[in-house]
């Protein structure tokens, strides 16, 4: 049986928020080129962030379970996804966009609110908004070096360009690193967006601090899918307008799913409980596209983040009465 963390929830249900954290376009270094490992890596440090939220549902219960009297009135505590994408080497994304300026360091408070600036609450129209003049942003810095400029570039001017094309959205990940959107499902994608982002600043630190050109491309990598994968879900169920290098990004989810093999793990459920599932998904705000009764990856993905953004545990993605029953009650709950 899967159990339940609620302390945590509460404070966020009623804000309709709480944690975590998702990609780019065109440079140089295709998904072909990079080595088994380098692949492998990639993956897993998107694998990693459901395990990195875990820790942080549990720390945060913790700290209201010994006392945290406030912690309902303040809203959720919401992540600093600090570690996102790293990019296999293409850079023709967006740029840092005018993130609303809420989302300030973490010890400024909001005057007369009693909440940091960081945990201050960011409205749906304006996070796409925002994130989609990021990547714009980011577009025109990588727009600035043509493909022969960069194909003719040393290993140091390459990176110097990557580290361009990222810093385009620092002002987007100063604003958004630590805000709390309307819905759980943005905010888990606005996180894993400025997780990928924090990769790639982490990148730029490794390569300054030890010239490690496998690690920097790493962690570049890995921060670049984090970000491919929300650009890409924000893009097909959201509207997110990304009209130019879009197609690259879709491209590199599509290799990360086909190297993560076929999604069976609901293979034996009822299709009629797989549709009822996805109609409370849709209803929860957790967009799982049109209720058919066929379980796939972007369903699976949707109840995994259900049941972290929620505090169920484990946070395993399967179909059974218990889920049902949990997503019910949570929808009850928002309707009452």
């Amino acid at each position: 049986m899967r159990g339940k963390r609620w302390t945590l929830l509460f404070a966020a249900c009623a804000a309709g928020t709480v944690l975590l954290a998702y990609p780019a376009s065109a440079v140089t270094v295709k998904w072909e080129d990079l080595t088994n490992a380098q692949q492998k890596a990639a993956y897993q440090s998107l694998e990693s962030e459901n395990e990195s939220l875990r820790a942080q549902l549990k720390e945060l219960q913790a700290q209201t379970d010994t006392g945290s009297s406030t912690a309902a009135s303040g809203g959720a505590a919401s992540a600093d996804a600090s570690d996102g994408n790293a990019e296999p080497g293409t850079d023709a994304q967006g740029a840092a966009g005018s993130g609303s300026g809420d989302g300030a360091d973490s010890g400024s408070t909001a005057a007369g609110s009693g909440e940091s600036a960081q945990t201050q609450r960011k409205d749906t129209a304006t996070f796409l908004q925002d994130i989609g003049a990021s990547f714009e942003k980011r577009q025109t810095e990588a727009g600035t070096c043509s493909a022969d400029q960069i194909a003719q570039m040393s290993a140091s001017d390459l990176w110097a360009y990557r580290f361009r094309c990222a810093e385009a959205e620092r002002d987007f990940y100063e604003a958004y690193k630590g805000a709390q959107l309307e819905s759980l499902n943005l905010q888990y994608l606005c996180d894993e967006y400025c997780a990928g982002l924090g990769k790639q600043y982490k990148a730029e630190t490794a390569w300054k601090d030890t010239q490690d050109a496998d690690k920097t491309s790493q962690l570049y990598s890995a921060g670049y899918y984090n970000r491919a994968y929300a650009l890409v879900e924000l893009h097909d169920y959201y509207s997110l307008e990304l009209p130019d290098g879009y197609q690259d990004l879709k491209e590199a989810v599509d290799k990360m799913n086909a190297a993560a093999g076929a999604e069976t793990r609901n293979a034996s459920a009822d299709s009629a409980a797989v549709k009822k599932v996805q109609e409370l998904l849709n209803a929860l705000g957790f967009l799982c596209g049109t209720p058919d009764g066929i379980c796939g990856r972007q369903t699976v993905s949707c109840i995994e983040r259900f049941q972290t953004m929620y505090g169920f545990e484990p946070a395993d993605g399967l179909i059974d009465d218990e889920l049902l029953g949990q997503m019910q009650e949570m929808l009850n709950r928002q309707g009452a």
